[in-house]
């Protein structure tokens, strides 16, 4: 019998994979978050119930995604430095029988058996003459065929792998016809292939290859884009403006005459059961068969693929979109509502629930509630709230928290936005306060940073004024030179009560509703960029002229001429839970331009410092630093998105999960490493059964935690036996979400993950 398990071998690399694979490096982009890329060459299910595509982008970044429906989380397997897949558009995914995945692309063909390892074939070591890989399907006994096409035809050809090696056929080796490109690949109930090239369809059935044209066939045309099989064996030829049926004997037809609109250019086609759909290309059209009638849409959408799930929902991927319709409409995934809307960003935070906020230039405001996002925006296709009453923009700007956990951020442009999020619950969308310049103050406008102190005052930055918005008195207040500050601001920071401006030459300060002034032309400071304090209630500024520190006594300065420290132009600093000190800083005024990040303890003048070039930091200019509980380092790198760094390795990511669901029974895996382990069901409902191997007779401890480590169950196994050992977990009043369980012996433990749905 065979059980769908989710396979959870256990390896501790399930963080965010990294520069070359190093463990303490990793990289949040567009091209890594969510549905990743612009071009989406395909759209696939498997039996999970789960989509999947891929993305491609013009600066050779390519990913691919999997996104589980039943609660809309994207998994990203991308090759921005990450090493998954090799560069190049992905053209195809299949499926086998037990679930591995194998996927074509412009680069081979590449496959994995549980999304951890991935091997990649291609002209160095197959028989393959083309590496573009434009269809993939699986005949009997899981073999494994793939259709290749080249600039020139008599490279391109069909591959065959048995599980032991690959063959390669072309014209020159089997009856493929000369001078044709093969463009997609089905096999029949009969394992017959069926091949659709720009000039015919080619069947073989291990023995025989036949070529039907319009000149010996019912085919009504030879340039022939997709081919499909459906439930009663038939095969369907897209040929753009018609179908072309072939039940082994006669053929028939599916055209415009039977279709709600004409000039019909299909590329794309798919069929379950009595349901069909053919996707245009560039005319934006879909054609929907529901088993009685056609019906079309326009989708304003250059497509390249279309799929039909287990639950008669229609897919189609194109350029930026992936969409669904399930019979209520479409809804379209896109860069914009499932990660990282764009590598230019403005701000980076981490409120005290450990969730990170960005905000950023294509996108405006989005949470990654691991392995979550959310986004708030124009351009979020209505998936979450835009919430700009007036005139909406793209850029955010800041997010901060306030001392009873409220969530701030805001937007730029000409009618100034600020959104409230009381007690940080991000999800009741109903709770939500807008305040923009109408029902604020005029001047509530060009929104830069905000930052609030603990009795309630949240400060913003607006053009050359400080706003500040008094939420127990419900009162809005406009500072600038001519009430209480002394220069335009530059910076914010809390300290208590107290509200920290840095500008030019100074440092203006609010507290018990008055101004006052800290002068620093006599350290000749400039540009009060940051100011943050340490646990030690010392002052700390980012400025023009270096890193300065106040410890309510002396100024200390570290700058490029008395330290390593990655440049003068400090740009944003942060502490650690050991009050360790990090910074952001780049030079990109003079050339050579250079930047990176700096930390150290806040003593001597030694930093430990990443330059880009020398490191595997993304950018020079670093703009913003943040320090999550994990120990992650968050740099702001300019145009390329966040650079994550850990000294001791990338954590706190254990929720992006890139195991593959396997359809396989508990009999089939071969556990032979101490301790390692597997849990099935997974999903499961309250219980799930955890086998793990023991080479030796010694007692296992089990800790069963959530994803915020907090220990849920404590307790020990003392009856080991050599070999497989099993034990359940049941959690009936917990809620659904990802769990996680460490079994450990003898110095040794690893890691399994449970989810609860």
């Amino acid at each position: 019998m065979k059980t769908k398990v989710l396979i959870n071998f256990i390896i501790f690399s399930l963080t965010l994979q990294a520069f070359a694979q190093d463990p303490n490096w990793a990289y949040i982009r567009k091209e890594n978050t969510g549905i990743g890329g612009a071009l989406h060459f395909v759209v696939q299910g498997n039996t999970f119930g789960n989509i999947w595509t891929g993305g491609y982008e013009s600066s050779d970044e390519g990913s691919l995604v999997r996104i589980a429906t039943t609660d809309t989380v994207y998994t990203n397997w991308s090759t921005y430095s990450d090493e998954y897949l090799p560069n190049g558009l992905i053209y195809d995914i299949a499926f086998d029988s037990t679930g591995i995945i194998w996927v074509g692309s412009e680069a081979g063909i590449t496959t994995s058996g549980d999304g951890l390892n991935w091997t990649h074939y291609d002209t160095a070591n197959t028989p393959f003459l083309s590496t573009n890989v434009e269809g993939i399907a699986i005949g009997a006994g899981d073999t494994v065929w793939t259709v290749h096409t080249d600039s020139d035809p008599a490279l391109g050809g069909m591959g065959y792998f048995d599980g032991a090696a690959w063959n390669y056929y072309t014209s020159s080796n089997s009856g493929i016809p000369p001078g044709i490109n093969l463009r997609d690949i089905a096999i029949d109930g009969n394992d017959v292939k069926w091949i659709a090239s720009n000039n015919g369809l080619i069947s073989y059935d291990g023995t025989t290859w036949q070529h039907y044209t319009s000149a010996n066939s019912g085919l009504s045309a030879d340039n022939i884009w997709e081919v499909a099989i459906d439930d009663q064996n038939r095969v369907w030829a897209l040929v753009g403006n018609a179908v072309d049926i072939f039940d082994g004997t006669a053929w028939t037809q599916v055209n415009e005459s039977d279709w709600p609109i004409t000039n019909v250019q299909g590329r794309s086609l798919a069929i379950r059961g009595d349901q069909v759909i053919i996707a245009e290309g560039s005319n934006s059209r879909v054609l929907l068969f529901d088993g009685t009638t056609w019906t079309s849409e326009y989708m304003n959408l250059t497509m390249y693929d279309s799929y039909i799930d287990e639950n008669g929902t229609y897919w189609v991927s194109g350029y930026g979109v992936v969409a669904r319709n399930d019979g209520t409409g479409w809804v379209r995934y896109t860069g914009y509502n499932t990660g990282l809307p764009d590598n230019f960003n403005e701000d980076v935070f981490i409120d005290s629930q450990g969730r990170r906020w960005f905000a950023n230039g294509s996108g405006g405001i989005q949470v990654f509630d691991c392995p979550s996002w959310e986004v708030y925006g124009p351009n979020n296709e209505g998936l979450f709230p835009n919430p700009q009453t007036l005139y909406s923009t793209t850029i955010g700007t800041s997010i901060t928290e306030d001392a009873d956990g409220d969530i701030w951020f805001a937007y730029a442009g000409t009618s100034g936005y600020i959104i409230h999020i009381p007690d940080g619950n991000y999800k009741d969308y109903a709770a939500w306060t807008t305040y923009d310049n109408t029902n604020s103050t005029p001047w509530l406008q060009f929104i830069g940073e905000l930052n609030a102190t603990d009795d309630g005052k949240l400060f913003a930055l607006a053009d050359n004024n400080a706003i500040m918005f008094d939420k127990v008195a419900d009162t809005w207040t406009v500072w600038n030179i001519s009430n209480g500050l002394s220069g335009p601001p530059y910076s914010l920071a809390s300290r208590g009560n107290a509200m920290y401006v840095g500008s030019y030459q100074g440092i203006d300060v609010f507290e018990n509703e008055t101004w006052s002034n800290i002068d620093l032309t006599p350290q000749d400071i400039e540009h009060v960029l940051d100011i943050a304090f340490d646990a030690n209630d010392h002052m700390w500024l980012g400025t023009t002229n270096g890193l300065w520190k106040f410890d309510g006594t002396d100024w200390t300065n570290w700058n490029e001429s008395n330290s390593n420290i990655a440049a003068d132009y400090v740009t944003a600093i942060d502490f650690d839970a050991a009050n360790n000190v990090y910074l952001s800083a780049h030079n990109t005024q003079t050339w050579p331009y250079y930047g990176g990040i700096s930390y150290f303890d806040g003593t001597g003048n030694t930093f430990t410092t990443f330059l880009d070039g020398s490191s595997p930091l993304a950018h020079k200019q670093v703009e913003d630093i943040a320090v999550d509980s994990f120990g992650n380092i968050w740099a702001l790198t300019q145009s390329e998105g966040f650079t994550v760094y850990n000294p001791s390795g990338i954590a706190g990511f254990e929720c992006i999960d890139r195991n593959l669901q396997r359809t396989l029974g508990v009999e089939d895996f071969a556990l032979d490493n101490t301790l390692e382990g597997i849990n099935y069901p997974n999903p499961f409902k309250e219980s799930t059964t955890v086998i793990f191997m023991a080479q030796d007779l010694r007692p296992v401890s089990v800790e069963i935690y959530d994803m915020l480590g907090r220990t849920i169950q404590n307790f020990e196994i003392t009856e080991v036996s050599l070999g497989k050992n099993s034990f359940t977990v049941t959690l009936p009043k917990e809620a659904k979400g990802l769990f996680f369980c460490k079994i450990a012996s003898n110095g040794k433990n690893h890691t399994i993950k449970l989810l609860k749905e």
